[in-house]
């Protein structure tokens, strides 16, 4: 990656606090979805989907795990429906955003043709027709797209995850999970049930009506020390053991914040819930160069409560990797600018 396209993945970057926040707590910190956000930057959330320098690698690395796994794509019978719905959905978001290079047209009753000039595809369709895709509308959109996808039904009050691709998981499993309902996926995360935010949360979700589009941001620090997003379950022994190496060199700058930025859709004509998962990343040594985001990084990890570090997976390195970071922070800022 070029210098250039490095500071616009910084300038681009979902930084996931307030910039008064200090503190973090698990909460239902949802807000309207294609309002851009200002940060100490540059901006983001314009658009539904974010299609960036990024965005060939992402798709070709989706498709060497879907080679490799298919079961990362997953979609129980009663669902097929809300996948034709997803698609639509996404394809018309993606030509909403970027018209220059994404088109859908109607051609007769049912019938459609979508192009994605970034990938070379063309493709005539007749909606609800699985003959006239090369696969599954999940898989198919899915594999256009640098966001994991998550279809989501109501039943006996609950909200289930029915479908999902899901490439780039952070250890979990989509082919565990999908079947399970909203408390059992989210039953593992500390102080999210006993202080009521999962039920708060779901009842939210499925208040949601068609004409309103939502998200919020989650962090944590990945495993892996580099951008490599899929860190699954199924690939555990891959990168299981990166962690403990960067802890044991103290190699702090390797260290990836890593955000998800999660839209929340309610499809206009099966209603499920869509939640669609872009994830960045970005390294401590490249937050190191921000010195706002280095500083208020650091006094939120230095807070937060231990079982949460635990959880988030940095309780027993987090204060030694915010010291580096603020020290490094600092002697950036302090560096002599090089005229080019």
């Amino acid at each position: 990656m070029n210098s250039s396209s490095a500071q616009r993945r910084i300038e681009g970057f979902p930084w996931p606090f307030d910039p008064d926040e200090r503190t973090f707590r698990y909460s239902v910190n949802v807000a309207d979805a294609k309002v851009p956000r200002q940060t100490a930057t540059g901006s983001w959330g314009a658009n539904i989907i974010d299609i960036d320098d990024d965005y060939l690698a992402i798709v070709q690395a989706r498709d060497n795990v879907l080679r490799a796994d298919p079961g990362r794509c997953a979609v129980l019978p009663h669902m097929l429906p809300a996948t034709w719905d997803l698609m639509l959905t996404l394809m018309r978001e993606l030509v909403d955003g970027y018209p220059e290079v994404m088109h859908l047209d109607e051609v007769g009753t049912d019938g459609w043709r979508w192009r994605n000039d970034l990938l070379g595809i063309d493709r005539t369709f007749v909606f609800g027709d699985l003959a006239t895709l090369p696969e599954g509308p999940l898989e198919f959109i899915g594999r256009q797209v640098p966001d994991d996808l998550l279809l989501v039904s109501e039943r006996e009050g609950q909200l289930w995850l029915d479908a999902g691709l899901v490439t780039f998981a952070n250890a979990w499993s989509v082919k565990f999970d999908v079947g399970m309902n909203f408390h059992e996926i989210h039953g593992p995360v500390p102080r999210l049930t006993g202080e009521g935010t999962t039920k708060r949360a779901q009842r939210f979700m499925m208040m949601m009506t068609g004409d309103r589009m939502f998200r919020r941001v989650n962090w944590t620090f990945s495993s892996i020390g580099s951008r490599r997003m899929d860190a699954s379950l199924e690939t555990y022994d891959r990168w299981g053991w990166e962690k403990t190496r960067i802890v044991n060199d103290e190699d702090w700058g390797r260290v990836q914040l890593r955000v998800e930025l999660e839209h929340f859709i309610r499809l206009p004509l099966t209603g499920a819930l869509v939640f669609n998962i872009r994830t960045y990343m970005l390294s401590l040594a490249e937050i190191a160069t921000v010195p706002e985001w280095a500083d208020q990084l650091a006094d939120i990890v230095e807070e937060l409560p231990a079982d949460i570090g635990t959880y988030k997976g940095f309780a027993d390195w987090g204060t030694d990797a915010m010291r580096w970071l603020r020290a490094q922070s600092h002697t950036d800022a302090a560096a002599p600018a090089v005229a080019g």
